[in-house]
């Protein structure tokens, strides 16, 4: 089962890592990336993952919507509303868009949407 990470962290524990990253840097050593993502409060978990984009990445999974459009419709909720909770998510990894089909196409229904996880984990990090 893939499962994403999200972890909460204090502002300094984040400084700390990207000050540990950045001075790896110079010596071209890669660091192991952690994969996931990071957080400095839970209110900006809460933030992202709200009831409602919580409830259109379970719609995701359980309808397999070929459009936003279509995934507006199953919600029942304005299209505006949905396409720009979905561009959120895509932008933290939570959904995937994909052009379908080739040729000139609507940018509202030409994009499959899929949610690349089957859990998400969330962790405080003390």
């Amino acid at each position: 089962m893939k499962t994403l990470e999200i972890q909460i962290k204090s502002r300094e524990q984040a400084d700390a890592e990207f000050i540990r990253a950045y001075k790896g840097a110079p010596s071209h050593k890669r660091s192991a990336a952690k994969p996931g993502i990071f957080f400095t409060s839970l209110d900006a978990v809460r933030t992202l993952l709200t009831d409602k984009r919580l409830e259109l990445l379970h719609l995701i999974r359980q309808h397999s919507p070929r459009s936003i459009n279509q995934l507006a419709s199953i919600a029942g909720r304005d299209f505006k509303n949905v396409h720009t909770d979905i561009k959120l998510l895509e932008d933290y990894g939570l959904v995937q868009l994909s052009k379908r089909g080739r040729g000139r196409v609507n940018k509202t229904s030409s994009r499959t949407i899929s949610v690349p996880y089957q859990a998400i984990n969330i962790h405080a990090v003390v």
